[in-house]
């Protein structure tokens, strides 16, 4: 409330757009650093970018442009993420259509492979003709008849 009734509406908007600014700054050119540090360099980028503008805005209230543009940056991302993580349907059916594809495409190679390796072992295993196995005369019984 105070920043809108000591501002224009346009320098308002400026302040909001260099706040952002502040922040894209640090998020990007201190990417390892952490959020205080991170902060302190988009308040200072803010502070100076505005001063030389001619507008004068505390630091708590500058501070609190950039919070802001932290959580529009992060509700940004939030809602990108959430979007990219729910594929949709026809990606879903495309990537099934997919695997399907490529197991029957295994399966038949598996199943190509098993039938040739019985095809070439069944050959060596039959016999070309049957051998006849003779017994010995003394082991074959004669039934005895009684008259």
């Amino acid at each position: 409330m105070w920043l809108e009734a000591r501002t224009t509406a346009a320098q308002r908007e400026v302040i909001h757009k260099i706040a952002g600014e502040g922040f894209a700054f640090a998020q990007t050119a201190f990417k390892e650093a952490g959020g205080e540090r991170k902060l302190q360099e988009a308040l200072q980028y803010a502070s100076l970018t505005l001063s030389s503008q001619g507008i004068v805005v505390s630091q708590a209230e500058l501070r609190s442009a950039i919070e802001k543009a932290y959580l529009e940056y992060k509700a940004k991302t939030k809602a990108v993420l959430a979007t990219e993580e729910q594929p949709n349907e026809d990606a879903v059916q495309a990537a099934a259509k997919e695997a399907v594809s490529v197991l029957a495409a295994k399966l038949n190679d598996f199943l190509a492979q098993a039938t040739a390796d019985v095809v070439a072992v069944v050959p060596t295993q039959v016999q070309s003709e049957p051998e006849l196995i003779l017994a010995p005369v003394e082991a074959v019984e004669t039934p005895m008849t009684t008259e």
